[in-house]
């Protein structure tokens, strides 16, 4: 008889929306536990993350009734994770450890319920994950087909379970079908049944196993409808039901009644799509090449990137990640303090592919307003320099009652500006960058159907590809620019026109003043943080015609304006000024207030990216820049 292991894994981010979790709950979370509980004889495997259980255990306790109703009846098994969802890679080992403990016993108490099994997010591999895994009470965990095939095994050889080991610690793997990852809920009933008799058919007794989303089984575009309203599911269900030649089965109990298919070692990798995603521009183009002039029998043959490639890809994602290890290295050791940082290192924000990710403001801002909040108890008070970033040249970390910084030793300009009153790094930008998808925007359609959101090609606004912009320098606040002329609005927002961005040497620092010596132009820059109160001062001594500061500001607020009336959402120029805000609802307003006087121009940061739903455009923050003719003494209170 074939085995079929359904497990589901249902997630939202921390910081996510209020009516995306709910949307989500109507669409599937709720009616999939319900149409399961219809057929007891159904045995299936579920995940719920940490954030989605608060979120449920706050809004809808009911769903936990249903969920402990299929444990009663053993229909359901329970599978755990890191409680914040985070990528166990990208986190300090004894954080992960934590975290795993800390949602078992979770689970226990409110199932009575011992979880053996670990779904690992995003399936991120490393082989140093055995030891941590099993030290933090996990039997086994779900990998894709593809890491199997990448360790040099076979489909023919994927027909249970694999034992893997470090130093003696042993762990067993799952592999996760990619096959029926695409064909469910896609494709019709009959033709998931083919599938499944015809692996019944080359190998008696042999298991397949489906672990995948719970949001492809009503949030993902057209699928609701297909799913419950066309009874996708309960036809699924059905013939799982009434068929005599395969059963539903529990991981746990292939664990418990049959021996490992083998023993396997398995490299570092994610599932397939994840590899291609992780590619700079240019590799992930060579990577598509390849793929489509290769048999796709010889797929497992061509490996795609590392995961932690992002933190090279995007600069963002590497200052959050560091950031999110220093705060992991200094905090106090109580459970509210951790759940902060735990949250803050949910993975979402991290990463960007098909889904939003890094690219969704609201999931950053949550990143750093836990990891802002789990620093309050214990900031190290002074002035460290040292390579924060890891990108082999000293920062100046800065810590004072009301501020975190990061201040670049090259440009003098902040990389991070946290303000620990209102919890935000008000640097929260992120850069105009290329990416793969981009060349596809012409070609995308507003198109319905069931499709996966790999096979389908979607825009959700017209005219998206005027938005394909790119930073031609890394954005900071307050990099000065030795201008010959003095740029347009236009210039501004495509950043020509804008000369030579100057550099200097530090040639001074002490909590909290700082000094900057350019000796070709003789020219100066200081700063100075005050110490108790969120105000950052700047001054230059030296002559340069035309000097241009910029300062790039990563905050969201529904009706952001400069001065009360100029809408931030459109690029504008303001002459002769001395001092300006930035005011928004319910936003205290960031003053500037300069001793000389600057016309000021600025424009709206937006990107076009890529999500489940379609490409879209996106709000990242806004730029600023100040044109003196003298140099000037600057004050800015955030």
């Amino acid at each position: 008889m074939a085995k079929l292991a359904l497990y589901i894994h249902n997630h939202q981010p921390v910081g996510n929306f209020d009516e995306v979790f709910q949307f989500a709950y109507e669409h599937s979370y709720l009616p999939l536990i319900k149409t399961l509980l219809k057929y007891p004889k159904i045995k299936f495997g579920i995940h719920n993350s940490g954030p989605l259980c608060e979120w449920l255990m706050k809004n809808h306790p009911e769903y936990f009734d249903y969920l402990k109703e299929a444990i009663r009846n053993n229909q359901a098994e329970i599978l755990v994770s890191a409680y914040s969802e985070p990528i166990l890679s990208l986190i300090p080992e004894k954080d992960a450890i934590e975290q795993i403990k800390y949602y078992k016993d979770y689970i226990y108490k409110i199932f009575d319920y011992e979880a053996k099994g670990l779904w690992l997010t995003e399936r991120v591999w490393e082989p140093s994950l055995i030891k941590l895994l099993v030290e933090s009470g996990i039997s086994y965990t779900l990998l894709d087909d593809t890491h199997f095939l990448y360790a040099g095994l076979s489909d023919e050889d994927l027909k249970s379970y694999f034992l893997t080991e470090d130093n003696g610690k042993i762990l067993r793997l799952f592999p996760i079908s990619m096959k029926l990852r695409y064909l469910i809920p896609f494709h019709p009933v009959e033709e998931v049944k083919s599938y499944l008799k015809n692996e019944h058919e080359k190998m008696e007794g042999i298991l397949k196993v489906l672990g995948d989303d719970g949001e492809k089984f009503g949030v993902w575009p057209g699928t609701y409808n297909w799913v419950y309203k066309e009874q996708w599911l309960d036809k699924f269900i059905s013939f799982l039901n009434e068929e005599t030649w395969i059963e539903t089965v529990h991981l746990r109990d292939v664990i418990e009644r049959e021996p490992p298919a083998g023993r396997v070692y398995i490299p570092t990798a994610s599932y397939e799509e994840m590899g291609e995603w992780v590619l700079p521009l240019n590799t992930g183009k060579d990577y598509m090449e390849l793929k489509r002039n290769v048999d796709p029998k010889y797929y497992y043959l061509i490996h795609g990137g590392y995961f932690k490639n992002f933190l090279s890809r995007y600069s963002e994602a590497n200052l959050m990640h560091k950031r999110m290890l220093y705060v992991s290295k200094n905090i106090s050791d109580d459970i509210q303090t951790k759940l902060s940082l735990w949250k803050g290192q949910c993975s979402c924000a991290y990463w960007h592919g098909i889904f939003g990710g890094l690219y969704l403001p609201h999931l950053r801002e949550a990143v750093y307003k836990n990891l802002i909040e789990a620093e309050l108890k214990s900031i190290k008070i002074g002035v460290e320099k040292f390579d924060i970033d890891v990108n082999g040249e000293d920062e100046l970390v800065v810590n004072t009652k009301a501020l975190f910084c990061i201040i670049n030793t090259k440009t003098g300009s902040f990389l991070e500006i946290d303000d620990r009153n209102r919890l935000i790094n008000i640097l929260n930008y992120l850069t105009r960058r290329k990416e793969k998808y981009h060349e596809l925007i012409p070609h995308s359609t507003d198109e319905e159907g069931v499709k996966s959101i790999h096979e389908v090609i979607r825009s959700k606004g017209k005219d998206l590809d005027k938005y394909l912009i790119y930073d031609k320098y890394q954005r900071a606040f307050g990099i000065e620019h030795r201008l010959d002329t003095i740029p347009s609005v236009s210039d501004f927002y495509h950043q020509n026109n804008l000369g030579e961005i100057i550099t200097y040497d530090l040639v001074n620092y002490k909590p909290y003043e700082f000094e900057w010596r350019n000796k070709g132009l003789e020219f100066k820059k200081f700063i100075r943080i005050d110490e108790s109160d969120p105000v950052i001062e700047l001054k230059y001594e030296g002559i340069i015609n035309k000097l241009g500061i910029e300062f790039s500001l990563g905050i969201f607020n529904p009706n952001l304006r400069i001065n009360e009336k100029f809408s931030i959402y459109e690029p504008q120029e303001l002459k002769t000024l001395d001092t300006f805000t930035i005011n928004g609802d319910n936003l205290k307003p960031i003053k500037f207030s300069a001793s000389e006087k600057f016309d000021l121009l600025f424009y709206p940061i937006e990107t076009i990216s890529s999500s489940e739903s379609g490409f879209e455009k996106i709000f990242q923050g806004f730029s600023i820049l100040l044109v003196f003719d003298a140099s000037p003494k600057i004050r800015i209170e955030l």
